[in-house]
């Protein structure tokens, strides 16, 4: 471990339990993987198809890394993620959670055909003063997306500042002008909950672009728990939201596991990153508990970082929590979920 070619295996130091923090990781592990084995090529993941297998579970995890092609201009990983069967069982044995097709390139030296597309987001997003959103939480259009109800459910949701279009300002859903009802506008700003920081905002580099691709108020909600999303923009009081949830049931309703995730990547981010990403978030159809979401990216300035395609489910959360610790069968092992 790690034996550096034509496999490379990678246990990382943190665990796994969000879709979008494992999607960012398969970016991270991918660029690593270049830059250890293969310093002359491409470093820069462009494209991603991600098959999520089973649920990925709090704890360690293994990634195996496969070159399937390498080239002078692109080159093709195949990366699986591993998880024990059995948590309370160091020899035991693994499965395989999450695997997926990473294209690399150098975003950075690319050369070719370069066309104006006159592409913009429509319907417009309305504007936005960000250093207004900073110092007080909101603007004239905008407003910032109070803690989720259910944070021990949706932990990931507590390290970024979702700023949600404020509900006076929003435009009814209109066929005419391609507005859906099913659809998510946001400003969003990392704040990693890392002691260390002191509260002090991150930056959106190209590795976090998995993790903002999957971290947005789930669109289903706004049609099933109404009641709590409204309070999350500050159309009823806490008092109100407690009491809420004092007389339902006290805990998510639904989980929203992702069956398949792609990604396309537009631009790359300065290494320092960015502070503040815009990202709209559509569904096309939900049926049959089954929907989908197509998830574009920008930034500041305007300009297309990334696109996203999901195909998901709509499940009881029990079938999420159940497994919590790495077991829900009373026997320390994982349930083999078929979704």
């Amino acid at each position: 471990m790690p034996q550096l070619a034509p496999a490379t295996t990678y246990v990382p130091p943190t665990a796994v339990p969000n879709g979008g923090y494992v999607t960012s990781a398969f970016l991270v592990v991918a660029r690593t993987h270049m830059s250890l084995t293969h310093r002359s090529r491409s470093s820069h993941p462009i494209n991603l198809h991600l098959e999520f297998l089973r649920r990925t579970s709090v704890g360690p995890a293994i990634f195996t890394v496969k070159d399937v092609k390498l080239g002078s201009r692109i080159s093709n990983l195949h990366i699986t993620l591993s998880q024990k069967q059995d948590a309370a069982n160091d020899e035991g044995p693994y499965q395989d959670e999450a695997e997926g097709y990473i294209t690399m390139s150098n975003i950075s030296t690319e050369e070719g055909l370069s066309l104006d597309t006159q592409y913009h987001l429509y319907p417009p997003a309305l504007p936005v003063n960000l250093s207004l959103l900073a110092s007080q939480g909101h603007d004239e259009n905008y407003t910032h997306r109070a803690s989720d109800p259910f944070p021990s459910f949706r932990r990931a949701a507590q390290n970024i500042q979702i700023f949600l279009v404020r509900p006076e300002r929003k435009p009814a859903p209109d066929r005419s002008t391609g507005r859906p009802r099913a659809m998510v506008e946001q400003w969003v700003r990392f704040s990693p909950q890392t002691p260390h920081l002191n509260g002090v905002p991150g930056r959106w580099t190209n590795d976090a672009l998995g993790f903002v691709v999957d971290m947005f108020p789930q669109v289903v909600e706004s049609y099933v728990n109404p009641f709590v999303e409204e309070a999350a923009i500050g159309q009823h009081s806490q008092s109100d939201l407690k009491q809420f949830l004092a007389s339902n049931e006290p805990r998510a309703k639904y989980w929203y596991p992702t069956l398949a995730l792609n990604l396309d990547v537009k631009k790359l981010l300065p290494e320092e990153g960015v502070e503040w990403l815009f990202v709209r978030v559509k569904a096309k159809l939900i049926r049959n508990g089954r929907f989908d979401l197509d998830i574009e990216v920008w930034d500041e300035q305007g300009e297309l970082v990334a696109t996203s395609v999901h195909a998901s489910l709509v499940v009881d959360a029990s079938r999420n929590i159940s497994r919590k610790n790495g077991n829900g069968n009373g026997t320390g092992k994982k349930k083999d979920s078929k979704l």
